[in-house]
């Protein structure tokens, strides 16, 4: 087996994807040693579109997006995503497997920083820890969130406790309401 199966695997990659090449760069001068993982399609695969009709690739984008680090090194994914030309005549790009659309994270990235943040670490630690702006935490943070808030079926609540408790020192406060017949 070749490191690039290694690494398809590791992904979790499917036909027609694969990692076609791998990159591992170090720059003694900064000290930092990433790892850039470039992924492709088999020649002459099809994707389905909207209506599971499968399409021919009209053309392709590059993209990149931060993976979890591989030992103590930053890994990026890159891709020359495939564009297609749906049934209706559009040309939309594919949606690939490993991240969201318009994330530049890879959602083993974005499971993981929600995981720390849910044993109650703060984002900005989160961050560090990552190697990333708190701030590109917080957009995951919220996507995801709101994704389950939407998700969430409160009609069924049948009682609600509702606390208030300070958050900061001042006048900054945070209002919980807790369903009290399923405790959650």
């Amino acid at each position: 087996m070749n490191s690039e199966s290694l690494f398809s695997m590791a992904l979790g990659l499917q036909s027609p994807w694969k990692v076609e090449e791998i990159i591992f760069s170090n720059d003694n001068i900064l000290e930092q040693n990433e790892l850039h993982l470039q992924i492709g399609f088999e020649p002459g695969a099809r994707f389905a579109d909207e209506s599971g009709v499968l399409c021919p690739v009209h053309d392709t984008v590059d993209r990149q997006w931060q993976h979890l680090s591989f030992f103590e090194h930053s890994c990026y994914l890159h891709c020359s995503v495939p564009r297609i030309t749906t049934t209706d005549g559009k040309v939309r790009t594919v949606e690939v497997p490993w991240a969201r659309p318009g994330s530049g994270f890879t959602l083993l990235f974005e499971a993981m920083a929600l995981a720390l943040i849910e044993r109650e670490m703060p984002v900005n630690r989160v961050a560090e820890m990552l190697k990333v702006n708190p701030q590109r935490i917080w957009t995951i943070f919220n996507h995801w969130i709101g994704k389950a808030k939407i998700a969430d079926d409160v009609s069924s609540i049948t009682q609600l406790g509702i606390d208030e408790t300070s958050s900061k020192k001042g006048h900054k406060y945070v209002t919980l309401g807790v369903d009290l017949e399923e405790s959650r």
